[in-house]
């Protein structure tokens, strides 16, 4: 199988070429660090198998998908991202598998295994495949909200305008690029309904979105205290229980 690896950092790409070294029936025909190249790359090597990050900068690994498909390549794809939320609303499609950061070489194994098996039933299933997973990414999504009420009005965030939800005494505080607000849910509750977008359980007390993130500093016994953007003075602990999990995500 040919196949080609396709992420916009270099110790990623590099992690993933030393995982493949020991399949003998796999030789990496190429590799690109952005999704224009990569399509480029694509469409003059026809791989069989792409290993491709979802969060590239430019174009991003949905992108690249969506991109082959209209011009009527079809590899198999296996995607590859450190967001769970991904990975659970995306790829629970046959033959088409993805990997969470940092990879494993037991849950690598099982992606190789299901590309081989794939390729065994049905050398066609790729078209089926890419175009039952464009259709999930690419369906109306319903527009979600979370409102807090302030001087007796309802105000709606979007959650890429929240930065950080803390717990202050009884209250749950919500900290966004409009202001700062009481919310009558709990942190708990807030975690589940923003489980689709880019947020982070880094302590009991704390809920972080890891787009806001400015700064992330060591502390003591291999934890980290977090700066988000625009609330300086607010010093954001990781729990050592989360440290671990922070540390695949952030590439630390």
């Amino acid at each position: 199988m040919r196949c080609i690896i396709v992420d916009d950092e270099a110790p990623a790409r590099e992690e993933i070429k030393y995982l493949l070294q020991k399949y003998s029936d796999i030789e990496i025909v190429g590799e690109a660090d952005d999704g224009k190249q990569a399509c480029e790359l694509i469409v003059k090597v026809k791989p069989d198998v792409l290993f491709l990050d979802i969060q590239m900068r430019g174009m991003s690994g949905f992108d690249v998908a969506s991109e082959l498909y209209k011009q009527e390549i079809y590899p198999l794809i296996v995607f590859i991202t450190a967001y769970d939320q991904y990975a659970i609303k995306a790829f629970e499609i046959n033959a088409i598998d993805y990997l969470l950061k940092p990879i494993s070489d037991e849950r690598l194994s099982s992606t190789i295994e299901r590309i081989q098996n794939t390729q065994k039933r049905n050398q066609n299933v790729n078209k089926i495949d890419i175009e039952d997973i464009l259709k999930y990414i690419n369906k109306p999504k319903l527009v979600q909200k979370i409102s807090v009420y302030c001087n007796g009005k309802h105000i709606p965030l979007d959650p890429a305008e929240i930065t950080l939800i803390g717990v202050e005494g009884r209250n749950t505080v919500i900290k966004s690029r409009k202001g700062e607000y009481v919310s009558n849910l709990s942190l708990s509750e807030l975690e589940e309904k923003l489980r689709d977008f880019p947020f982070f359980r880094s302590h009991r007390s704390f809920l972080v979105n890891l787009e806001e993130i400015q700064e992330i500093d060591h502390w003591f016994h291999g934890t980290y205290q977090i700066t988000m953007k625009g609330f300086p003075k607010d010093k954001i602990p990781v729990s050592r229980s989360n440290a671990h999990k922070f540390r695949e995500i952030m590439n630390l």
